[in-house]
């Protein structure tokens, strides 16, 4: 029997390789691999990239068989798409969302087996199987809602997305209107059958985009669920060690760390109710966690599981990267400046909003966990105290984009200056001694 090997075909199979290999990227990329939500939407992808692949095998073989499977196929590959996005919304897979999907996918799987859900027809010259019937009607109409609900998560992704990652946002929103709209395109293959090779092509480039924006940027996936502003750690008496704000704030750390105090001393002398665990704000919420020798205050949007879990973790490498300050109870907070290295390491997928636009006089590096490695290796030849170039170095991960050139090209000219000093001291001590002699 001759193969059918036709445009479509070849277009499937490309469309089918290129998300294939983008569900693997996501489920093994080092920055993404451990995100829950990230996995099931990852098992999506990849459950969609088989549609393509049975509609190609349907089409090649010509077997109605592969052409209803790649109908059935997009009922989980949605399922695991919106359980991600609720754990993404809610940090829970139920949704009144899945619930329709469950009850439509049934009804897909019904009908997909119904004698007249398939048909052969030609189109453009080339034999193809369509689906037919109530099965197209159902399974078009699904497609569509799924279609719609990753739409307008992308465009709330979007809306919502902080100044410093809006761009990736961007691409994030321009690869989900690329899926939704693909569905449009689709509908003009009724009138013009050349419109599905475009729609298949538009999938891919949205996948593409996607994809590349969650990889770049996994930050997009922690925009939607919550907000954290403040994290502050003090020692058992009371007083601040470390400070880091995600947003713009005019409380300093001593009132803030003062108001924590306050009110544990209400909880556990007043009330004689225990430890302090959270506190719940107008617009928020403090969760505290406490330890042997510190307590840590973490100011959010709301409760999430992933915020303690992310807390606790910080609270206990805090206590072991800074064991002996804590033993000697130094107060300077000076001696706990390198805890943004624990920051980065517990809290780097939660994106900064510290800076509203592009005209903030404090427009930050979002790469400031790093220094090129030209301006590391001038700060050790300057400072060759191991304390004072570790406390300048974490001050420059502060600052903003700009001091690094600045810094650099401040440097070059003093040492230029420094060796014209150098040079001219030289040749008159040179003088002095041929006039001596």
């Amino acid at each position: 029997m001759p193969l059918n090997l036709t445009p479509e075909v070849i277009v499937d199979f490309s469309v089918f390789l290129v998300t294939f290999l983008g569900a693997i990227a996501t489920l093994t990329y080092p920055k993404t691999r451990k995100i829950k939500s990230l996995i099931y939407i990852g098992l999506g992808i990849g459950l969609q990239s088989f549609l393509f692949y049975f509609e190609a095998i349907g089409l090649l073989f010509l077997n109605p068989l592969f052409k209803r499977l790649d109908g059935i196929i997009t009922v989980p590959a949605a399922i695991f798409f919106i359980i991600g996005i609720n754990y993404i919304i809610k940090e829970s897979y139920n949704s009144i969302l899945l619930v329709i999907a469950f009850s439509w996918g049934i009804l897909i799987c019904y009908t997909a087996f119904l004698p007249d859900a398939t048909k052969l027809t030609i189109e453009a010259g080339y034999l193809t199987i369509n689906w037919a019937g109530l099965f197209a009607i159902i399974a078009d109409n699904f497609q569509f809602y799924y279609g719609a609900i990753i739409f307008f998560w992308g465009l709330r992704t979007w809306l919502n997305a902080p100044l410093l990652i809006r761009k990736e946002a961007m691409i994030f929103f321009m690869g989900m209107s690329c899926l939704f709209f693909s569905f449009l395109i689709y509908l003009f293959s009724i009138i013009n059958p050349i419109m599905i090779l475009v729609s298949d092509m538009v999938i891919t480039l949205g996948n593409i985009l996607y994809i590349f924006a969650i990889l770049k940027e996994p930050k997009l996936l922690y925009i939607l669920p919550f907000k954290i502003y403040r994290i502050v750690v003090k020692d058992r008496e009371g007083f601040p060690l470390f400070d880091h704000d995600w947003s713009l704030s005019n409380i300093n750390e001593t009132i803030f760390t003062g108001f924590i105090n306050t009110v544990q001393l209400l909880s556990e002398e007043i009330m004689d109710v225990g430890g302090l665990l959270d506190i719940n704000l107008k617009e928020g919420i403090l969760i505290v966690r406490e330890s042997e020798k510190i307590t840590v205050g973490l100011v959010s949007s709301k409760s999430s599981k992933l915020l303690r879990q992310s807390l606790k973790n910080f609270t206990a490498d805090f206590e072991i990267k800074f064991q002996k300050e804590l033993k000697e109870s130094m107060k300077d907070m000076k001696q706990y400046d390198n805890a943004y290295e624990l920051i980065d390491k517990h809290f780097s997928n939660f994106p900064s909003r510290i800076i509203p636009s592009k005209k903030h006089p404090l427009l930050l590096s979002s790469k400031y966990a790093e220094i090129p490695l030209e301006l590391d290796d001038k700060l050790k030849e300057i400072l060759k105290e191991k304390k004072d170039y570790e406390f300048i170095k974490t001050e420059i991960k502060k600052s903003p984009i700009c001091l690094t050139e600045d810094f650099l090209n401040l440097y070059k000219e003093l040492k230029n200056e420094l060796d014209k000093i150098e040079d001219k001291k030289s040749k008159q001590l040179d003088l002095e001694t041929n006039k001596k002699e």
